[in-house]
């Protein structure tokens, strides 16, 4: 789908128009074949580099063909049955900014909603207002995940730490890896942008970019923080995990050894052959004495060197 947003600096209201003119926001979402072949057409742009643009596993990266600059980012998206990350392509063109979505999202959302500031003439102002957005939802992901790891530190203290609550964590760190593995190309990015090779940038718009990329290295410090957290929570289970594991086996295995003392001695009285003591009246009482005090002491025995 392709929706085509136009503001200017006396009239700050985003409208939606129908026909493609200078200074307008191209939003292009979850395209097609044939849309991509309209859009190659309708602004001149290189088919192949569109095909990227919906690639699943496309790495953040800076292209200039036929004078526009193609700008592939990543953004955070955890709702995504395959991977916590989508790619997105800008292309900064003269007269114009076209944005490139694989899916469906709403990374955008508050820049098409008109909830954030900024006109659609001032290309390279949008284009920096929308890397904004890309960091702002990496920090969203990291604050909902360092609220759940909080909750499941708080459940491993407690040892209440399901299979399924284990599982999370995996998948936690194999998010939390696909977020570095976008954010510190994307780092790289920043900085090629910042030496005016690629774009003609004014001081203010000099000084966004420092932010962002300044956004970008504390991202990337708390992804790997947390990173680190879900490790070290990781092998802390694995090591609670075996060391319960031991402690039954221990237990099991002196359950065992205490049941076999009672057998032997049973075993023994129960041949048929002759015995000590098979005459007696109290011969029965006398064996279960014997393996009273024979388990007795093979407990406090075991007990004594902390083998229970």
């Amino acid at each position: 789908m392709t929706t085509i947003y136009y503001s200017r600096a006396r009239d700050r209201a985003l409208q939606t128009i129908e026909a493609p003119r200078a200074g307008t926001w191209v939003y292009v979402t979850a395209p097609d074949d044939d849309e991509l072949d309209e859009l190659a057409a309708a602004y001149e742009l290189d088919r192949d580099n569109l095909e990227d643009a919906v690639d699943i596993y496309e790495a953040p990266r800076i292209e200039v063909e036929g004078g526009l600059v193609y700008i592939y980012t990543r953004y955070c998206y955890p709702e995504g049955k395959e991977i916590a990350t989508e790619p997105l392509l800008i292309i900064y063109t003269a007269d114009r900014l076209i944005t490139v979505a694989r899916a469906q999202t709403s990374i955008l959302a508050r820049l098409s909603h008109d909830q954030v500031e900024f006109v659609t003439t001032q290309r390279t102002k949008l284009l920096l207002q929308i890397l904004v957005e890309i960091n702002r939802s990496y920090e969203l992901q990291a604050h909902k995940v360092s609220r759940r790891l909080l909750q499941l530190r708080g459940q491993m203290r407690q040892l209440r730490l399901t299979t399924r609550e284990f599982v999370g964590i995996i998948e936690l760190e194999e998010d939390l890896n696909e977020f570095l593995s976008a954010l510190q190309p994307q780092a790289l990015l920043f900085k090629s942008l910042l030496n005016g090779k690629y774009l003609r940038l004014y001081e203010d718009d000099r000084d966004i970019v420092e932010d962002i990329e300044r956004s970008t290295s504390e991202l990337i410090t708390l992804v790997q923080g947390r990173l680190r957290t879900l490790v070290n929570m990781r092998q802390a289970y694995d090591a609670i995990a075996t060391t319960n594991l031991n402690a039954t086996f221990k237990r099991l295995t002196s359950i065992a050894i205490f049941l076999t003392i009672p057998t032997i001695i049973g075993g023994i009285y129960g041949m048929n052959v002759g015995l000590p003591l098979q005459h007696a009246r109290y011969a029965f009482l006398f064996v279960l004495a014997l393996i009273a005090a024979t388990s007795g002491g093979m407990i406090w025995f075991f007990h004594r060197k902390k083998w229970l």
